[in-house]
């Protein structure tokens, strides 16, 4: 187990005192940690050496990503990161269509190049030596912002989770076309 799964889980157990029979000792979740903001030009996510697809713009289309990142994962021999890739780009895949398409209705509305339609969300992945990245990119201009949950709260943990199982996250503005949110992961 990794020592980032080790902290996320350990965020997830609940203490007892040895005197305690019922009592809960509540952990405070802290928000995930704080996005890399990485500027790379906008047509970097469209080059040959990144495998990309579009999303349709439903929170359904995450199985669908799931599936294709495990597909990809096993034809560049790296089925070990698919567990955790596939929660990843999950989370990510539903930000987007939570968050990204909810802030930019005018872009999407409106048409714009690049945006209508199944265009405006697209999975990409990218491998480099010792690594892979996860992206999805949407039309909002707005920063993904995380956030803690409560208790009984059914939403806020996504972005915890990409912290928690990637090695670096963050995302990059796309001049005039949204962003791509991002989570690399360590590969050997």
């Amino acid at each position: 187990m990794t020592m980032q799964k080790a902290v996320a889980l350990a965020h997830l157990r609940v203490a007892y005192e040895p005197d305690d029979e019922d009592d809960l000792v509540s952990i405070p979740s802290s928000p995930a940690s704080p996005p890399q903001f990485l500027p790379v030009p906008s047509a970097w996510w469209e080059t040959p050496a990144v495998t990309s697809r579009p999303l349709s713009p439903v929170a359904e289309e995450a199985r669908t990503a799931r599936q294709f990142v495990r597909e990809l994962l096993m034809c560049w021999d790296l089925g070990y990161l698919s567990d955790d890739a596939e929660l990843i780009i999950a989370e990510l895949v539903v930000n987007a269509v939570r968050h990204g398409l909810r802030t930019a209705p005018q872009a999407v509305a409106a048409g714009a190049p690049g945006v209508a339609g199944a265009s405006a969300l697209r999975l990409c992945l990218l491998r480099r030596v010792g690594e892979v990245m996860l992206a999805v990119t949407d039309p909002s201009n707005e920063a993904p912002a995380p956030r803690a949950p409560g208790w009984t709260g059914e939403s806020g943990r996504g972005l915890q989770i990409v912290g928690a199982l990637s090695y670096v996250w963050g995302w990059s503005p796309m001049e005039g076309r949204g962003k791509a949110v991002w989570a690399v992961l360590r590969c050997c």
